[in-house]
Protein backbone atom coordinates (compact mmCIF):
# COMPACT_ATOMS: atom_id res chain seq x y z
CA UNK A 1 0.00 0.00 0.00
CA UNK A 2 1.36 3.32 -1.09
CA UNK A 3 -0.52 6.63 0.26
CA UNK A 4 0.69 9.50 -1.84
CA UNK A 5 -0.17 13.11 -1.06
CA UNK A 6 0.45 16.23 -3.21
CA UNK A 7 3.68 14.31 -4.82
CA UNK A 8 5.25 13.00 -1.84
CA UNK A 9 5.10 9.14 -1.59
CA UNK A 10 4.75 7.55 1.92
CA UNK A 11 4.78 4.33 2.82
CA UNK A 12 2.60 3.43 6.26
CA UNK A 13 5.35 1.27 7.71
CA UNK A 14 7.26 4.41 7.62
CA UNK A 15 4.96 6.58 9.89
CA UNK A 16 6.36 4.27 12.62
CA UNK A 17 10.19 4.85 14.22
CA UNK A 18 11.80 2.59 16.46
CA UNK A 19 10.88 3.06 19.78
CA UNK A 20 13.50 3.99 22.39
CA UNK A 21 14.74 0.81 23.96
CA UNK A 22 15.61 0.59 27.69
CA UNK A 23 18.80 -1.29 29.01
CA UNK A 24 16.65 -4.66 30.12
CA UNK A 25 13.12 -4.03 29.10
CA UNK A 26 11.62 -2.32 26.17
CA UNK A 27 8.01 -1.37 26.34
CA UNK A 28 6.21 -2.11 23.93
CA UNK A 29 4.31 1.57 22.16
CA UNK A 30 0.66 1.14 21.35
CA UNK A 31 -0.41 2.89 18.10
CA UNK A 32 -4.09 3.31 17.72
CA UNK A 33 -5.97 3.69 14.04
CA UNK A 34 -8.54 6.81 14.25
CA UNK A 35 -11.00 8.15 11.57
CA UNK A 36 -14.50 8.70 10.62
CA UNK A 37 -15.95 5.26 9.67
CA UNK A 38 -15.12 3.99 5.79
CA UNK A 39 -12.17 6.12 5.53
CA UNK A 40 -9.76 3.21 5.52
CA UNK A 41 -8.40 2.24 9.01
CA UNK A 42 -8.88 -1.37 8.63
CA UNK A 43 -6.84 -1.48 5.42
CA UNK A 44 -3.63 0.30 6.94
CA UNK A 45 -4.20 -2.28 9.75
CA UNK A 46 -4.29 -5.43 7.65
CA UNK A 47 -1.24 -4.05 6.04
CA UNK A 48 0.91 -3.37 9.09
CA UNK A 49 -0.38 -6.39 11.29
CA UNK A 50 -0.52 -8.67 8.27
CA UNK A 51 -3.60 -9.80 9.90
CA UNK A 52 -6.94 -9.29 8.74
CA UNK A 53 -9.83 -7.81 10.13
CA UNK A 54 -13.30 -7.07 8.48
CA UNK A 55 -13.60 -4.28 6.22
CA UNK A 56 -17.06 -3.42 5.53
CA UNK A 57 -19.20 -0.19 4.91
CA UNK A 58 -21.45 -0.45 7.43
CA UNK A 59 -21.87 0.88 10.72
CA UNK A 60 -20.99 -1.57 14.00
CA UNK A 61 -18.48 -3.31 11.78
CA UNK A 62 -15.74 -2.41 14.10
CA UNK A 63 -17.23 -2.11 17.58
CA UNK A 64 -15.03 -4.47 19.16
CA UNK A 65 -11.08 -3.76 18.63
CA UNK A 66 -8.88 -5.66 16.76
CA UNK A 67 -5.27 -5.53 18.11
CA UNK A 68 -2.17 -6.75 15.96
CA UNK A 69 1.96 -5.81 16.10
CA UNK A 70 4.09 -4.15 13.49
CA UNK A 71 8.19 -4.51 14.92
CA UNK A 72 7.51 -3.39 18.54
CA UNK A 73 4.69 -1.56 18.32
CA UNK A 74 1.07 -2.56 19.36
CA UNK A 75 -1.07 -1.55 16.62
CA UNK A 76 -5.26 -1.42 17.47
CA UNK A 77 -7.77 -0.60 15.02
CA UNK A 78 -10.89 1.20 16.63
CA UNK A 79 -14.15 1.36 14.85
CA UNK A 80 -15.38 4.50 12.69
CA UNK A 81 -16.38 7.71 14.84
CA UNK A 82 -17.24 11.16 13.86
CA UNK A 83 -16.08 12.41 17.27
CA UNK A 84 -14.76 11.57 20.83
CA UNK A 85 -18.30 12.74 22.50
CA UNK A 86 -18.92 9.37 23.55
CA UNK A 87 -22.68 9.73 22.21
CA UNK A 88 -22.38 5.60 21.37
CA UNK A 89 -20.38 2.67 21.85
CA UNK A 90 -18.10 3.30 18.82
CA UNK A 91 -16.88 6.70 20.65
CA UNK A 92 -16.51 4.92 23.98
CA UNK A 93 -14.55 2.38 22.83
CA UNK A 94 -12.68 4.26 20.53
CA UNK A 95 -12.32 7.34 23.48
CA UNK A 96 -10.98 4.79 26.17
CA UNK A 97 -7.96 2.96 23.72
CA UNK A 98 -7.01 6.90 22.12
CA UNK A 99 -6.57 7.83 26.17
CA UNK A 100 -4.29 5.29 26.74
CA UNK A 101 -2.13 5.25 23.34
CA UNK A 102 1.16 6.54 23.05
CA UNK A 103 0.75 7.42 19.51
CA UNK A 104 -2.18 7.90 16.78
CA UNK A 105 -2.27 7.72 13.56
CA UNK A 106 -5.71 9.40 12.35
CA UNK A 107 -6.52 8.15 8.85
CA UNK A 108 -8.30 10.68 6.84
CA UNK A 109 -10.35 10.62 3.43
CA UNK A 110 -8.70 13.34 1.31
CA UNK A 111 -11.96 13.71 -0.45
CA UNK A 112 -13.57 14.67 3.09
CA UNK A 113 -11.48 16.91 4.95
CA UNK A 114 -13.47 19.27 6.44
CA UNK A 115 -15.91 16.31 7.66
CA UNK A 116 -12.49 13.92 9.01
CA UNK A 117 -10.61 17.08 10.12
CA UNK A 118 -13.33 17.57 12.63
CA UNK A 119 -12.14 14.77 14.62
CA UNK A 120 -8.53 15.42 13.95
CA UNK A 121 -8.96 18.87 15.80
CA UNK A 122 -10.55 16.82 18.62
CA UNK A 123 -7.79 14.31 18.95
CA UNK A 124 -4.86 17.09 18.84
CA UNK A 125 -6.80 19.04 21.57
CA UNK A 126 -6.61 15.46 23.62
CA UNK A 127 -2.40 15.89 23.95
CA UNK A 128 -1.96 13.41 21.94
CA UNK A 129 0.85 12.64 19.58
CA UNK A 130 -1.19 12.30 16.22
CA UNK A 131 -0.11 11.90 12.61
CA UNK A 132 -2.48 12.59 10.24
CA UNK A 133 -2.74 9.64 6.79
CA UNK A 134 -4.04 11.08 3.77
CA UNK A 135 -6.29 8.31 2.16
CA UNK A 136 -7.96 8.11 -1.68
CA UNK A 137 -5.31 10.00 -2.65
CA UNK A 138 -5.79 8.39 -6.04
CA UNK A 139 -9.31 10.09 -6.19
CA UNK A 140 -8.18 12.75 -5.62
CA UNK A 141 -5.54 12.84 -8.22
CA UNK A 142 -8.73 11.33 -10.56
CA UNK A 143 -11.24 14.40 -9.52
CA UNK A 144 -7.51 16.99 -10.14
CA UNK A 145 -8.10 18.33 -6.35
CA UNK A 146 -5.03 19.91 -5.46
CA UNK A 147 -3.76 18.80 -1.26
CA UNK A 148 -1.52 21.48 0.24
CA UNK A 149 -0.11 18.71 2.86
CA UNK A 150 2.34 20.84 4.13
CA UNK A 151 -0.49 23.83 4.67
CA UNK A 152 -1.95 21.31 6.07
CA UNK A 153 0.74 20.06 8.34
CA UNK A 154 1.72 23.40 9.43
CA UNK A 155 -2.37 24.51 10.38
CA UNK A 156 -2.70 21.14 13.10
CA UNK A 157 1.19 21.55 13.83
CA UNK A 158 1.67 18.07 12.66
Amino acid sequence: MRTETTGIKVDPKNLLQNPVQGSTLVERKRVVLVGNPNVGKSCVFNYLSGAYVDVSNFPGTTVALSSGNYKEYEIIDTPGIYGVSSFNDEERVARDVIIEADIIINVVNSLHLERDLFLTKQLIEMGKKVTIVLNFTDEVKRKKIKIDAARLSALFWC
